[in-house]
């Protein structure tokens, strides 16, 4: 039981889920760990199964979840005091009465009332300028059985009402010069309203009329109001003096034009009223519905599918063309078909480079392009051999097509170790690019290296790395530039025992045209 001070703290502490298991604190005193709720969004959780809670000396603490319910950031942790309404000390006549007992029941007490409180706090009460009177008692049950809750107009104490389940309208003719009548009558859930117009009556009364019921005009009813279908029958909606006929339907509404046996259709006639084309919805069997945007930008006709139209500074996006299309001699932005019938298109492209057409470096080299046999009348490999203790050089270089975007390019070793031991080997390659009357004499551009990969333990097993991140070359590349590289062994991040044996790297680099022309 508590032996401390209660503090005046609301008993509920609220946080949002972060997705871990906290923990999550309180201010608010308990006297032990099962008078504690906690709740995410409105569940209540099992202390132990769910949450585990940790008091301080002073009766505060904090709420943590164990492993599989920690709370999203989505959901809302509550954490409430739920301190027993009972009292388990008994005072007996002549017994004991200790300051300790007493402390913990002055505590307990508090605590519970701290809690209802907190339960009145988020109660439905009348305010504080009420008279005293007020009586908020609900109505018995019977009476109040699927009936809607309102307020009494003089005492504004509860009361039940029907609820409105419906509403009909009733309209009827007055006499001529007459009065117009408006009535409503509740019964059984359904409002009736009856409405008596006046025949004939003229401005804000209504709309001019005859007897008979039909309408002579609707000029005098500025807003008027459909009860029922129009039947046009027979006769056409015309302007006059050119005026314009506006359809505009409210806010986000639209123009529908019903089907009824045929899909609905919208017929556009010409000036003589003698020919016209039909615009029709899908029919039902399609199972289609789908929006029909209108062209944008200067005065435009629509294309056909049957006659025979000119395209012009369209751009297709995933075209599929299901017949052969006729490139001329002076087309000028479709490339010529490649022998297998695809379009030759700009992107990555890729370019061999053997290790027979690279040297070593003068300072640091890797060994001389040497020609090994693996087995007579197999694969005899041009390799040029790097040491494992250190880091040995060679270098080539590569005109690239015109047809090279200047940016960026990748590579990919293709290598191959003396040993049968699993040590993992690392590539790096720097790039300079030189345009006509520069300097040769120009420093490479940063090393970019491969990721590690280890060799497989078998001897003259072909290893290829993983394509490498992007090479950055310097000297800001121009067309018709002469690139050169340079590639060595990463000794310090490799861990290969053996001679590592360059077979060849391949380059990838993007074209932004699909030839050099």
């Amino acid at each position: 039981m508590a032996t401390f001070s209660i503090s005046a703290t609301a008993r509920k502490a609220q946080a949002s889920g972060n997705g871990s298991a906290g923990p999550f604190s309180f201010a608010f005193q308990v006297n032990s760990q099962s008078e504690v709720d906690v709740f995410v969004d409105t569940t209540l959780k099992t202390l132990t199964t769910h949450y585990t809670v940790s008091l301080a000396s002073n009766g505060t603490g904090t709420v943590s979840f164990t492993t599989n319910n920690f709370p999203s950031s989505s959901q809302t942790i509550t954490i409430m005091g739920d301190a027993p309404l009972s009292r388990t000390s008994v005072y007996t006549s002549g017994g004991n009465i200790t300051a300790a007992a007493l402390e913990s029941d002055f505590d307990t007490n508090v605590m519970v009332q701290q809690q209802q409180q907190e339960v009145l706090s988020r109660t439905v009460k009348a305010p504080v300028d009420d008279a005293a009177s007020v009586d908020l008692t609900l109505p018995n049950k019977d009476d109040r059985k699927g009936k809607v809750l309102g307020f009494n107009s003089t005492s504004g104490n509860p009361e039940v009402t029907t609820q409105v389940t419906g509403a009909a309208v009733n309209v009827s003719t007055v006499s001529v010069g007459g009065n117009a009548t408006a009535t409503v009558a509740l019964s059984g859930g359904t409002a009736t309203f009856a409405l008596g117009i006046p025949t004939g009556a003229t401005g804000a009364t209504g709309a001019t009329g005859q007897a008979g019921g039909g309408l002579a005009n609707i000029v005098s009813d500025t807003t008027p109001q459909l009860g029922g279908n129009l039947d046009m029958n027979g006769k056409d909606i015309v302007t006059t003096s050119n005026a314009t006929l506006d359809l505009a339907p409210n806010g986000t509404g639209t123009v529908v034009v019903r089907g009824n046996t045929n899909s609905g259709a919208v017929v556009f006639n010409c000036e003589s009223n003698s020919h016209g084309q039909k615009v029709f919805g899908q029919p039902h069997s399609a199972s289609v519905t789908n929006t029909l945007m209108l062209p944008a930008g200067a005065n435009s006709t629509l294309l056909s599918r049957v006659s025979i139209d000119t395209l012009t500074n369209k751009t297709l996006t995933s075209p599929k063309i299901n017949e052969n299309v006729a490139v001329t001699a002076t087309a000028t932005e479709i490339n010529k078909l490649t022998s297998s019938g695809v379009l030759k298109q700009a992107g990555k492209e890729s370019i061999w480079v053997p290790a027979a057409a690279m040297y070593p470096s003068t300072t640091n080299p890797c060994s001389d392009l040497t020609q090994v046999e693996t087995t007579a009348l197999r694969p005899d490999l041009k390799v040029l051999d790097f040491a494992a203790a250190a880091d040995d050089f060679a270098q080539f270089a590569i005109a690239f097509p015109k047809s090279w975007n200047e940016g960026t390019v990748t590579y990919q070793p293709f290598w191959t170790v003396t040993g049968t031991n699993t040590g993992t080997m690392v590539w790096q390659l720097g790039g300079i690019a030189v345009s006509s009357d520069d300097t040769i004499n120009t420093a490479f551009g940063s090393l970019v290296g491969t990721t590690a990969l280890a060799h497989s333990g078998t001897s003259n097993d072909l290893m290829v790395s993983a394509e490498s991140g992007a090479v950055t070359i310097a000297g800001s590349p121009a067309a018709n530039d002469l690139c050169f590289f340079q590639i060595n062994n990463d000794a310090s991040a490799s861990g290969q025992t053996g001679v590592a044996r360059l077979l060849g790297v391949k380059f990838f680099f993007t074209t932004d045209a699909a030839n050099d022309a």
